[in-house]
């Protein structure tokens, strides 16, 4: 079949198995048309057509690329001025408004061009459209059941979801599960699952755990093509880099057991993190124009757009940002021996949106401190070869396990971050950039080295109270496997041995899978430091033996064929566990191998606390508030418990008057680097009583002050929480029950 014939049957091809694959995992079919239609009407095209008429363009695969970032700007700003006039039904009509003007007046029309591309592009864009989408459905979405099946999901979801229904309808939302408190957090990315919810008239649950992160990997295949493109103007460096970001990510490990996260931006409880690696590709649109000298005032205009987008996507965003214009600007002044304004301006404008976003949009770092390698707390092993399981942020300034300064301990210390820097060579091998010609000229390169350097190294010198630093490694995972692409690329000419190169990639892949199969075990509760060594370090030497061994016998005497050799090693490696993961969940999903609930985890929740939740969210209206019993994961207050149960606001989207408190920032602020914050009890002891006595003991003088005073509508009692009085019955009317729970609607 020619390739013009291939094209339109690939791309008819990927919205219809996209929309059969979560048909599959139970999301209505007509729910899924309506909302993928919403992206591409409201996202993607607009980014697309904005990113034309600001920069120019270049190509249309980096016109999709950009513009599904640029995108996800213009969305939120929509987002915003319609919800603020309360009509968020109002952004059907802006978005086809904007649609119709580029189609009438003729200077944008005239943007609708695009100057010639590969004949390939087409059909190899679509096919890693098609596998990414096969992956995530299989790999993530299936692990993900839709509520209200009965199921033990991340606390972090429900967290997710509370933020998602409280901004359907509120752009300066509160906390939806403490009234009155506002919400200090990074929330661009819950706003726009919020604005695609009502304009797709998708249900909040299901957007959040099937629907956007489909949308969400598209964008991010589009989004390394696009960057990789950018860097090195080739359209074949493009695809690769596509491929290893959204299809087979580029995290190398050996060994199949420690285990590591096989997809590391594919987290649904964590969409913020996600959507932060997007916008760090995103961000290499405008800002390698601007370093090249490339740009026009559009191009600003974009940055500034996707820099706005990045203030309340994450707080490690800007940082990186920060870090990296910081090293280009040395770079910049040093070569042109003058002061570089493009980057000052560059500087300035992150420093700007970061300082104006740490009040309102920062948001869960409260308790958090510099503290060196407290990272290392949650790498393998750790716990059981220390002995030390201080909780995290706690302690000094360094790691509590090393500042003894025993030999073994720091031995161990050592192995640790050597196994951290190991499994992310793919990505540190940008940092070549910077070393080899002809890119260590180009300032682009020492921008993005200078990002990638920031999220690897930050990691290792913050602690989060949640172990939340990693997610500045996360914010560069797509980063810097597009870097080691690019450089590679820019080796690349018409005098390049290949044979070397494939010798190199096949050495690689098979010597990984070689290790994957046979390497022994090493169980998790090893306590000695050699055998942890033993299984972290000694496979990453073998690999490395094996890549000498290689670039020696090749004889070529090019500095070039070596790094190309290097490179082709190492990414070739991460591919057997990449591999194995795609086809071991694809065989269970062929084989329909049921996901089965794990009743013992605390977070694990019943069809009938889900289904009452639920009847709520279909029964409650805009403005109410309840008070319930439920706080902690399990169910059953405590002092002490785990105060992460935000099932209740997350599933019915109605404000709690006090829900789990475990990430208010009062609460993480209390900490005072001694505590956890899950463990503490809440900044409003008079709430919690309140709460527990409605419940269990209510009084007409509690409850009509709880209606009167608070504006309490709704009573929510769980019965596996606790005990529920039977005099709630006549006191409160009667609103729902199941064998779980019971609603009541106050007088």
């Amino acid at each position: 079949m020619p390739v013009r014939a291939l094209r339109p049957a690939l791309w008819l091809a990927l919205p219809v198995v996209t929309v059969v694959l979560l048909a599959g995992l139970g999301d209505p079919v007509t729910e899924t048309i309506r909302y993928l239609i919403t992206w591409l009407l409201s996202v993607q095209l607009p980014g697309l057509l904005l990113w034309r008429a600001l920069t120019g363009g270049r190509s249309l695969p980096q016109d999709l690329g950009f513009g599904a970032v640029l995108g996800i700007s213009w969305q939120l700003a929509v987002w915003a001025v319609c919800t603020a006039l309360g009509v968020p039904a109002l952004q059907w009509v802006v978005v086809l408004a904007f649609l119709l003007v580029f189609l009438l007046a003729p200077p944008l029309r005239r943007q609708l061009t695009w100057p010639s591309s590969p004949g390939w592009w087409q059909p190899v864009l679509a096919t890693l459209l098609l596998l990414a989408v096969l992956r995530t459905a299989v790999g993530v979405l299936r692990t993900w059941p839709l509520p209200p099946v009965a199921f033990h999901r991340h606390q972090d979801i429900w967290y997710q979801l509370g933020l998602i229904q409280m901004l359907r309808n509120d752009v300066t939302p509160s906390d939806p599960s403490v009234l009155g408190e506002p919400l200090i957090y990074h929330w661009f990315a819950n706003a726009s699952m919020a604005g695609q919810s009502v304009m797709a008239s998708a249900e909040p649950s299901h957007v959040l755990m099937h629907l956007w992160p489909v949308t969400f990997v598209l964008s991010l295949v589009m989004a390394g093509w696009a960057a990789a493109e950018a860097l090195t103007g080739k359209t074949w460096a493009g695809a690769v880099a596509g491929a290893l970001t959204g299809v087979l990510p580029g995290t190398l490990q050996l060994a199949a057991r420690p285990g590591l996260d096989a997809s590391p931006a594919q987290v649904i409880q964590g969409p913020t993190g996600a959507l932060a690696a997007l916008v760090m590709l995103g961000l290499v649109g405008p800002t390698v124009l601007i370093l090249r000298k490339q740009s026009t005032p559009g191009t600003w205009v974009a940055l500034i757009l996707m820099i706005g987008l990045a203030t309340g996507t994450k707080p490690t965003l800007l940082p990186i940002m920060l870090v990296g214009a910081t090293v280009v600007g040395g770079f910049a002044w040093i070569r042109e021996r003058k002061p570089p304004w493009r980057v000052i301006a560059l500087f300035g404008l992150a420093g700007a949106f970061f300082a104006a976003a740490i009040p309102t949009l920062t948001g869960s770092t409260g308790g958090s401190r510099i503290q060196v390698l407290a990272a290392l707390r949650v790498q393998p092993f750790y716990a059981s070869v220390t002995g030390d399981r201080s909780y995290p942020a706690t302690g000094g300034w360094l790691l509590p396990s090393i500042e003894s300064g025993t030999p073994r301990l720091l031995l161990f210390a050592a192995t640790l971050l050597g196994y951290y820097l190991l499994v992310n060579s793919t990505r540190l091998l940008s940092l070549l950039g910077t070393t080899v010609s002809p890119v260590r000229r180009d300032p682009a390169y020492w921008w993005l080295a200078g990002c990638v350097t920031a999220g690897t190294g930050i990691t290792m010198v913050f602690s989060h109270t949640g172990y939340s630093e990693y997610h500045f490694v996360r914010t560069v995972t797509a980063l810097g496997v597009v870097g080691t692409v690019a450089v590679a690329a820019t080796l690349v000419d018409g005098t390049t041995r290949w044979r070397p190169v494939l010798v190199a990639a096949i050495a690689g892949f098979v010597t990984a899978w070689v290790i994957r199969l046979f390497w022994f075990d090493v169980p998790e509760v090893t306590t000695t430091v050699a055998r942890s060594i033993l299984a972290l370090v000694v496979p990453f030497q073998l690999l490395a033996v094996v890549g000498v061994a290689v670039v020696a016998l090749t004889r070529n005497g090019s500095r070039s064929l070596a790094v190309l050799q290097v490179i082709a090693l190492v990414v070739a490696a991460g591919l057997p566990k990449q591999l194995a993961a795609f086809s071991t969940n694809l065989y269970n999903a062929y084989s329909d191998r049921p996901v089965v609930a794990n009743t013992e985890s605390r977070v694990y929740l019943t069809e009938n606390e889900q289904q009452a939740m639920l009847w709520l969210s279909e029964h409650a209206q805009t403005g109410d508030v309840a008070v319930s019993n439920v706080f902690c994961l399990p169910a059953p207050y405590r002092p002490g418990c785990p105060d992460d149960a935000f099932w209740v606001s997350g599933l019915s989207g109605v404000q709690q008057y006090l829900g789990g408190w475990a990430y208010a920032p009062r609460n993480l602020e209390a900490t005072r680097n001694t505590n956890s914050f899950l463990l503490q009890p809440p900044p409003w002891p008079d709430r919690l009583q309140d709460s527990l006595d409605a419940v269990r003991r209510p009084t007409p003088a509690l409850l009509t002050r709880l209606r009167d005073q608070v504006g309490v509508d709704w009573i929510i009692a769980d019965l596996r929480a606790g005990p529920v009085s039977p005099a709630l019955e006549r006191l409160a009317v009667p609103a729902y029950a199941n064998s779980d729970v019971r609603i009541y609607r106050l007088r």
